[in-house]
């Protein structure tokens, strides 16, 4: 173990950097005899001086009485109250599953066990997760419950709808204006919140969007105060705004996206060459040269039009001669400025409760402060129309040019490294049997992602087939997804469930063995970029045992290759050498494990950002996008052929206050959810240093929903939505609109040291926020529910607790 920086004799210092979210700051472990006592941030690396207080945390994390220590085994059925754990050894564990998932294996095929695996952004999974997902690949389940489509699926995917690649890094330090949707970067992403401030400060504007008066919302030099839901209808009419007054890169818009190709108004799909009664390919598109005064032909197999430079038209309808006869074509981008216009500033600002002039000034300020950087997350991504949502505000950065461009969301430089992840392991047309493939084939299910609700189904009523067995790595279905009475009812009648834990989770109570985890400061962690700026994508780092690991806890990485082995995958996991994979990683960096090792504050490469990539170097055809057109995509095709709007239109979600009828009238308000900086998810309520700081489940209401109601600050409350209920304690804040209820998920965990207590995660008493929201209606493409967009009514609880 590296020494770091020695203080005494007795108390070291060791660089390395905190796994429990998204940001990965830099932080020293200070380490006396051997025990961890503090964890502080560290200046000299490239994620800033920042540590937030979960990472600050870490020792209660590490010592808490609570931790798994042990593998444990089941002794009594799943429906007794007391499941009669056993302290069993690792290898008698590790036999048991492996025979009980080589079984469902060879009875009802690899997609009989699914794989459920907790989110890397915002827990120290991601040590683990590419090895996680080779395992998953290599045995050849098509079916990973990730919940992806609750957390990134929209950012990082929807996202390629338009741009062909997922939301990529704002440039903070030459940013003029910091678009933040969806988004509280102080809760969960630090250094991205420090980016935005450090870009204030050198000038920049901040535009926030987002229901709650929190994060940056004090620095905004404009916050739309959005229902939650409604935020695509904002983004059209922003954008409406900046079409009409002339505000777009209208440049850009021409020579880099879709917007210019000809729609046929009969088919609603682009103009083909095939369709002129010149004839022509059908592998061609058409657009319209407005100087010429004819049509001209392009190519999305090159990314290049025919002929001499042409001088498209953006906007437009166009009569052109067809083999069906003189048909009027109008642009792509014609079409979506017509959509925009349906959503005018007053219109929208009935539609989302914001000011009028708020949308007009937000539109003002992304053009003149240009260039515009963006960052979106869950705050958009967990409604039922999230990833046409994802598209509207995609459109919105693509008017203002700033793609890839200095100070706007750039591809920052990478190392090369191998991929390990194993999806070339994994048969497509084994992919193509993931549950909700049929639903959703350009969702979540195409990379064998699956849903909470799609797997409790399977396991159910065996439909499209039964699903017998899981394995789970972290994942607290049961408090993290929706429907936890459905999950409840799944749990139980698997034929068997594995689970890896720090803790013994609701989740983890279903399951037949129980494999105790390592904390981030009791194994290695490797990390290659850092992802917030260039030079933070140039540093790579090994991040080093701090502290033995407590009890026979093991980490996830080992868990995997010891699984692998014994499943008969060993072939492709290295024969159990789990540094011979780091190394098979690391290659194409040309750096080495051996000195990763010896330099445990890691090794910086220096990169270099090159900027707007679409446009090539100047020599032969340009790249483009990595989408079917090779263009920034305005319309839509692929979306078009799956049954999707080839453009973003707004639709109501599915429980809001406009589309539910007489559903709104006995359940009001608008319930809505956001993750709190002091928790991770569902994690950590039962560490004395974070409780502290919030000791109850909080629900955020106006002073004037909580008179009506009898309400006052510190009530406890019930929250009822049309599905079920949970309780919370009453915060109130004026800066709330009076019609909006924000509550807190994942809240389960006692805490003795400070006789705080625990909720069951369903039934009487529960304040699990996800017992009260259905899967029922979902996104159509992602398969998202509402869960930020839900209605409710609150009543005051004659008792505490």
């Amino acid at each position: 173990m590296p020494d770091g920086h020695s203080t005494t004799q007795h108390t070291r210092k060791i660089p390395g950097f905190c796994a429990l979210c998204r940001a990965r700051c830099g932080c020293l472990s200070v380490v006396e005899n051997g025990r961890l006592v503090a964890v502080e941030p560290n200046p000299d690396h490239p994620t800033g001086a920042a540590l937030c207080a979960k990472g600050r945390a870490a020792p209660d994390l590490v010592y808490s009485p609570d931790r798994l220590l042990y593998p444990m085994k089941r002794t009594r059925p799943k429906g007794d109250a007391d499941p009669g754990w056993r302290r069993i050894g690792w290898d008698e564990a590790l036999d048991i599953a492996v025979r009980a998932l080589g079984r469902l294996r060879d009875s009802g095929g690899p997609e009989s066990v699914a794989f459920s695996v907790t989110t890397p952004s915002a827990t120290a999974l991601s040590d683990a997760v590419p090895w996680i997902e080779r395992l998953i690949n290599a045995f050849n389940s098509p079916n990973w419950c990730y919940a992806t489509e609750l957390c990134n699926w929209h950012k990082d995917y929807a996202r390629k709808f338009t741009f062909g690649v997922g939301v990529t890094a704002p440039d903070f330090e030459h940013t003029g204006c910091m678009l933040v949707w969806g988004h509280n970067p102080s809760a969960s992403w630090l250094t991205h919140a420090q980016g935005a401030l450090s870009a204030k400060a050198r000038g920049a504007r901040i535009i926030v969007v987002d229901p709650r008066p929190a994060g940056l919302v004090n620095k905004a030099d404009l916050w739309l105060r959005v229902r939650p839901g409604s935020d695509g209808a904002l983004a059209l009419a922003v954008a409406g705004v900046m079409i009409e007054q002339g505000w777009y890169d209208a440049k850009f818009m021409r020579d880099w996206s879709n917007g210019p190709l000809l729609i046929d108004p009969t088919t609603e799909r682009f103009l083909t060459g095939a369709d002129l009664a010149t004839g022509g390919s059908d592998r061609h598109f058409v657009a319209w040269d407005e100087v010429r005064g004819q049509p001209v032909l392009y190519d999305p197999a090159s990314g290049t039009y025919k002929g001499e430079s042409p001088h498209l038209a953006l906007l437009g309808c166009f009569t052109l001669d067809t083999s069906r006869g003189r048909i009027s074509c109008q642009t792509g981008f014609e079409l979506y400025r017509q959509l925009c216009r349906r959503y005018t500033a007053e219109r929208a600002a009935e539609l989302c409760w914001v000011d009028p002039d708020d949308i007009r000034a937000m539109a003002r300020m992304l053009w003149e402060s240009r260039p515009a950087a963006y960052y979106g997350w869950t705050g958009v991504g967990q409604h039922t129309n999230a990833a046409q949502t994802d598209r509207a505000i995609a459109l919105v950065c693509a008017l203002t040019g700033s793609f890839d461009a200095p100070g706007g969301n750039v591809i920052f430089d990478r190392l090369a490294t191998n991929d390990v992840r194993g999806t070339e392991l994994m048969p497509p047309a084994q992919r193509h049997k993931a549950l909700g493939f049929d639903k959703r084939p350009l969702g979540p299910p195409r990379d064998g992602w699956v849903t909470g609700r799609d797997l409790y189904d399977a396991i159910l009523t065996g439909h499209p087939y039964p699903i017998r067995g899981l394995v789970g790595f972290g994942a607290n279905l049961l408090v993290s997804h929706a429907d936890g009475s459905r999950a409840a009812g799944a749990l139980a009648a698997l034929d068997f469930y594995l689970h890896a834990d720090l803790f013994m989770t609701p989740t983890a109570a279903f399951a037949d063995v129980v494999l105790p985890v390592a904390s981030a400061w009791e194994r290695e962690g490797l990390r290659i970029g850092f992802e917030i700026s260039q030079a933070a994508e140039g540093l790579v780092q090994l991040r080093a045992p701090v502290v033995e690991a407590r009890g026979e806890a093991r980490s996830d990485t080992w868990i995997v290759f010891e699984l692998a082995q014994r499943l008969g995958l060993g072939a492709q996991f290295w024969d159990g050498d789990i540094d011979a994979a780091y190394r098979h990683l690391l290659a194409p960096s040309g750096i080495s494990l051996e000195a990763l090792r010896q330099a445990p504050e890691g090794i910086r490469t220096p990169l270099r950002t090159r900027y707007r990539k679409y446009a090539g170097n100047g020599t032969g055809a340009a790249p483009g996008f990595a989408t079917p057109t090779r263009k920034v995509e305005v319309y839509s095709e692929q979306l078009l052929q799956c049954g999707q709007a080839p453009l973003p239109d707004f639709i109501e979600p599915a429980l809001g206050p406009y589309s539910s009828g007489g559903v709104a009238e006995r359940f009001p308000l608008v319930l809505t959810c956001a993750k709190t900086a002091t928790f991770c998810h569902s994690q950590h309520r039962n560490l004395p240093r974070l409780r502290r700081r919030m000791p109850d489940p909080l629900v955020e209401l106006h002073p004037e929903a909580a008179a009506v109601r009898g309400v006052k600050e510190g009530d406890w409350i019930a929250i009822e939505t049309p599905h079920g209920q949970f309780r919370g304690r009453a915060r109130l804040r004026v800066g709330f609109d009076p019609r909006v209820v924000a509550a807190q998920h994942g809240w389960w965990q006692a805490c003795p040291e400070l006789g705080l207590p625990g909720y069951d995660p369903i039934g009487a008493g529960s304040a699990n926020y996800n017992a009260a929201i259905r899967a029922d209606d979902v996104d159509p493409i992602s398969g998202v529910p509402g869960h930020r967009s839900y209605l409710c009514q609150i009543r005051k609880l004659s008792h505490e607790r």
